[in-house]
């Protein structure tokens, strides 16, 4: 339990962290996939999150997931990072 409290406890120091690490060395540069799920309340959300820290940005609403897409809906989850890593 502490250790998930601190998880928590971590969010306003990670946040100053990124936005310290953003400022001196900009956006991302490779590719990144933002995946959320379907049903998730933050899934519409992930595209527009990593925008914030990286510039080219594919984002994937996996259905019929919310928050761990992985085990939700293992198929799905392995199409779109095969899709992702196919040469462009």
């Amino acid at each position: 339990m502490r250790a998930g409290f601190e998880l928590y406890r971590s969010f306003d120091q990670d946040a100053a962290d990124n936005r310290a690490a953003l400022e001196r060395h900009g956006k991302l540069a490779v590719p990144v996939l933002a995946m959320g799920g379907m049903t998730s309340t933050t899934g519409e959300l992930m595209a527009e999150m990593a925008r914030e820290v990286a510039e080219d940005v594919t984002g994937v609403r996996v259905p019929p997931t919310a928050h761990w897409i992985p085990e939700e809906n293992p198929a799905a989850f392995v199409e779109a990072v095969l899709n992702f890593a196919a040469p462009r």
